[in-house]
Order: structure tokens, then sequence, then C-alpha cells
């Protein structure tokens, strides 16, 4: 390289030469893309900008081509001749790198610096790059072979391609790199969407949303359903509202013999369902005779009650509603019957008058 320069020095400002348009191009044959070697070495970074240097230079000259050379009494410099001397330091130096085995054509401009590239070459994004300056666009590192990502024509790398564009997780907040899930109008890790309440993974039955947030069937129904006003639990399908709360249909039933209500309608004591005959008994208006409702007159005798007809002699079976009777082993008896059966003494008892429940 010092002899070219030094040969281009020793040319006379002066010396004519015939005007002639050369143009010499130099180019690497070595083309890298981003899988390519590696980057570049100081010396190729110093004969890329070399090479820039000539080729403006060479362009200046090339516009002042077919120069009129006329006598003057004072020698002038031969812009012509400088254009000649250049086209042959070119010829020279692809010569000597030729001869050293180095391919010297020109690989085209980089797209950062905007010089031409004679080194090794990086093309990617359909435009070609010094090694040096292919870089992410965000830390500005030399992408090299690693992978990059591309965003609106600028290349970046993989981890801030990740940081900045790349869905978040809506559990970690990480960059979702790989397969998502996309519920509740966000996104999630894979392994990240599960129940909020016991933290399993949703099967085939999918999952319920309570104040965006996701649940199983069970913990949903146990923490949200209705309650069944007979066992308690969750009511996940049909049920029936009745005495201010909701029942599964198996459980809406009396509440002593547990039978199912014929005709809908049932009776309500304390808040809870029961049929005709336990309601009365829990009132305690059932007849002691009968064992059925009283719903008219009754007669209370011996802490019970009885439909009128039915407070009988326990022998004889005749009516008792009228004066005194006896009593005998919880049992009435008139005083034909008693002084038959029992013949001592006895307890006389007189009936409550009667009245209606």
């Amino acid at each position: 390289m010092d002899s070219l320069l030094d040969e281009l020095s020793a040319v006379p400002n002066g010396q004519k030469s015939t005007p002639r348009h050369l143009t010499t191009t130099i180019t690497i044959q070595e083309t890298r893309t981003r899988e390519g070697g590696p980057v570049a070495s100081t010396a190729t970074r110093e004969l890329d900008d070399l090479m820039a240097s000539l080729s403006d230079f060479k362009i200046n000259a090339s516009t002042h081509q077919h120069q009129t050379v006329t006598d003057s009494p004072y020698a002038k410099p031969n812009k012509a001749s400088s254009k000649n001397q250049l086209d042959s330091m070119l010829g020279n130096l692809q010569a000597d790198m030729s001869r050293q085995g180095v391919n010297t054509t020109q690989k085209g401009c980089c797209n950062a610096c905007e010089k031409p590239i004679v080194g090794q070459v990086i093309t990617a994004l359909g435009k070609t790059w010094h090694p040096e300056h292919f870089t992410c666009k965000h830390c500005n590192q030399e992408l090299g072979t690693r992978n990059f990502f591309e965003r609106d024509g600028a290349p970046y790398c993989e981890p801030d391609y990740h940081n900045l564009f790349s869905p978040r997780c809506a559990y970690c907040n990480g960059a979702i790199l790989d397969k998502c899930v996309t519920a509740l109008d966000k996104t999630w890790h894979t392994e990240h969407f599960f129940c909020a309440q016991c933290g399993k993974q949703f099967g085939d039955e999918g999952f319920h949303e309570k104040d965006g947030k996701p649940y199983c069937k069970d913990d949903y129904f146990d923490m949200f359903a209705p309650k069944c006003g007979g066992c308690s639990r969750a009511i996940m399908e049909n049920y029936i509202s009745a005495l201010n709360t909701q029942w599964h249909p198996d459980c809406f039933v009396c509440r002593d013999c547990r039978q199912p209500f014929h005709g809908g309608s049932f009776f309500d004591h304390e808040g809870q369902p029961y049929c005709e005959t336990h309601y009365h008994a829990k009132r305690g208006s059932l007849c002691a005779g009968c064992h059925k409702p009283i719903t008219g007159r009754c007669i209370t005798a011996m802490f019970r009650k009885f439909h009128p007809e039915h407070f009988v002699c326990a022998f004889c079976l005749k009516q008792l509603n009228k004066g005194t009777f006896k009593e005998q082993n919880d049992k009435p008896y008139c005083h034909g019957c008693f002084e038959k059966l029992f013949g001592g003494f006895a307890i006389l008892v007189t009936p409550d008058q009667q009245k209606y429940v």
C-alpha cells in the first residue's frame, strides 16, 4: 500500500495524459448472512475505510473528464491525469490483493453507515451490513451469528424482542415465548392458567369466571353457587325455590318422614317444610284417637287433643264429651266400664271445655 501511495505522489503535476474513464470496483466474494462467520477484524475495517475514501475520490475525479489542455507559460495541474493515477493505483491495489488470494469485488453499501462493503458482509432483512454495524436496535449489541427478530424493518436480539413486544402472562407478567392461553381478555403461560382457589389446571370441563379470575367447577360452585336448604351443598343444576331459599329437588321433602310433597303443597314450621301430618304433630294438633289433624273443634284431655267424636271410652267406645270420665293407664273410661273392669278407686276426670284449634 505504501508503494502505491509513493507511486501516486511521484507523478508530476504538469504531466499530460489522454483522458480516459476507468471504473474499478473492489469485490470480496466472501458473503456472510446472519448465520455467517466471525466479526470483521481491525484490518478489514481499515480496508473498508480506505476503499470508501478512494471511492469518494474516484467519483469526484470522474466528473472532470475530457478537459481541454492549452499552452500556458505556467504549468497547471492536469485533473485527467489525477483520474488516471487513481485508476492506476486501484488497479495495482487490486492486483496485489489478488496475488495474495483476496478477492476485492465490492459488495454494496452498508445499510447503517452507507459506506462500501469490501470485507465480510452480512445479508439480512433484504439489505447488506458491515458485521459490526448489524446490531440490535434496542441494546446496540452486535448480532453476529445470534438469532434475531424483525420489527418494523429493524433487527432485535431475542431477549429485547420478547421483552419489548411479546405478550405478557397475566399471572407472572413474564414474556410468553412459546404456547399461550388466551382467556378472560388476557394471555397466560399454559402452566400458569389454573384455578385461582385450588391451583389445579383445567381439564376438559373448562373453567368458570368470577371477578376476572378463573375457577374450576367444584370450587366455583362451592364458593359462589347458592346452597341447598336441605343438605347445604352447592346447587349446580335444577333447583326448587321455597321458604326464601333454594333446594335440590331431592332435598325438598318433609323434614320428619322424608317423603316428597305430592301436589306441590307443604306446610311451613319454623322455616322447614313438613307434610300435613307431621306439621300438626309438631304443633300438637293431631287427634290422639285417629292420629289425624284436627282442623275444627277439639277436646283436650290427659294432655292430649281429640276430635269430639274420637274421645270415647276405651272399652265400650261411648263418647265421653259430656260429663266426667275415669282414667286408667292413660286411657279414658266411662263410669260403668271402669267399675266392671277395675272396681276400685279411680281418678275422676272432667274433660276440658271443647274448643276450636
